[in-house]
């Protein structure tokens, strides 16, 4: 009975060291995950502080083209306009001349 008992004591210490094992398991498992999650909340962080910068620098950028492109369509009207001035401005006296005459001959 003796021996039976011992055996069941070294069976129990063994259980409870066992117990204790899990426990630490258990611990540093939730450590492990806590500091994990720790980390990819730091690198989510990180990589929408990165976004929002790359969209503002890319923002930027398009509206300078935008504004080049609308720059270069003004200085392309400017351009026309002058053009056709220049075309058809020679044509103005001719056109007084002969609105005078027909208003003139009217009267």
């Amino acid at each position: 009975m003796v021996s039976e008992q011992s055996l069941l004591q070294a069976i129990r210490k063994k259980e409870l060291e066992m117990n204790v094992q899990i426990e630490q398991a258990r611990s540093d498992a939730a450590a492990m995950i806590e500091e994990a999650r720790k980390e990819a909340e730091a690198i989510i962080e990180r990589c929408i502080g990165e976004g929002e910068k790359e969209g503002r620098s890319y923002y930027e950028r398009e509206v300078e083209v935008i504004n080049k492109e609308i720059a270069d369509i003004g200085d392309w009207r400017r351009e026309e306009e002058l053009a056709i001035r220049k075309r058809y401005e020679k044509n103005v006296p001719k056109a007084v001349d002969t609105i005078i005459e027909h208003v003139g001959a009217g009267l």
